[in-house]
């Protein structure tokens, strides 16, 4: 679990490498799930995938199917309901029908796809192993300065490092853990401490509440904190991140995550530019 710290001790901390465990643009709200070829929609139950020229129907006040006009091979559609006559119709809008057949497929969203179109995270805020990362400011100092990252699993917990290069010691890490109760969180901190600077849990959901968990002593203590923002386009240094997490923590800080990348940027509770990524690899 993490620890709250202050910047000047986190500071000292990095500088010593004691181990005890310019432009950015306003974010512009944005969100539109790519599956495929099509953008998946709400109501959507799935998509038909065209593998040979097939016919497009409507059906008629007796029953029986005409012809609209012929999907072409290698289109994809949207479909929001089945119906089990004829031999199985995907409706894909507008009271038209696609015959199930070997001439198409048929998918259905994964869960991811569905959480994200539900504006909904529940992982994948962390950086990849053996990414570069350079920030500028860098957390708790102004200069710059560049990370490794290790990614390490054990017992169900992942851990993400962020290492200097060339020393054994210092850097942060990120961690992700469920526990018994299946509660999943993530939080980031001090490498090799208990000292943290959040640790929220997921899901993280634009425009409802998540839980952030401070300690005093080896006493918890849960704040209600709110998740801005899960779908954001954000431009800093480094380049434009889409579906960025945006929250604001209990004591006053502004965290902005990219899938796949983890922070890439920091605001702290002055309102000053604490960290931000100016590359990436």
């Amino acid at each position: 679990m993490f620890k709250k710290i202050s910047k000047a001790v986190l500071v000292g901390m990095l500088a010593l490498g004691i181990t005890a465990s310019g432009n950015i643009s306003a974010e512009a709200a944005t969100h539109k799930v790519m599956w495929g070829k099509t953008e998946l929609k709400a109501g959507q139950i799935g998509k038909v995938t065209i593998l040979a020229d097939t016919d497009l129907v409507k059906i008629g006040s007796n029953g029986s199917l005409s012809k609209v006009r012929t999907l072409k091979k290698g289109d994809e559609y949207r479909v929001y309901t089945y119906k089990g006559t004829n031999g199985g119709l995907y409706g894909l809008g507008a009271s038209s029908f696609v015959q199930k057949s070997t001439k198409l497929k048929y998918e259905t969203p994964s869960k991811s796809k569905l959480a994200l179109l539900n504006k909904e995270v529940h992982g994948g805020i962390t950086p990849k192993a053996g990414m570069k990362l350079t920030y500028s400011p860098s957390f708790t100092e102004p200069t710059k300065r560049e990370f490794i990252t290790k990614v390490e699993n054990e017992f169900g917990a992942t851990r993400t490092l962020l290492t200097i290069p060339g020393q054994e010691i210092g850097g942060y890490v990120y961690n992700e853990y469920t526990s018994a109760e299946g509660v999943s969180s993530i939080g980031f901190g001090v490498n090799y401490t208990d000292w943290g600077l959040f640790n929220v849990q997921y899901p993280l959901i634009e425009g409802k509440q998540t839980k952030e968990i401070d300690w005093d002593g080896n006493e918890s203590i849960i704040h209600n904190i709110n998740v801005i923002s899960t779908t954001s386009t954000v431009t800093v240094k480094a380049g434009t991140f889409q579906n960025v997490v945006i929250f604001k923590t209990y004591a006053g800080y502004t965290y902005y995550l990219a899938p796949g990348v983890g922070i890439i940027k920091m605001i702290g509770s002055d309102g000053i530019l604490d960290a931000e990524l100016i590359s990436f690899k």
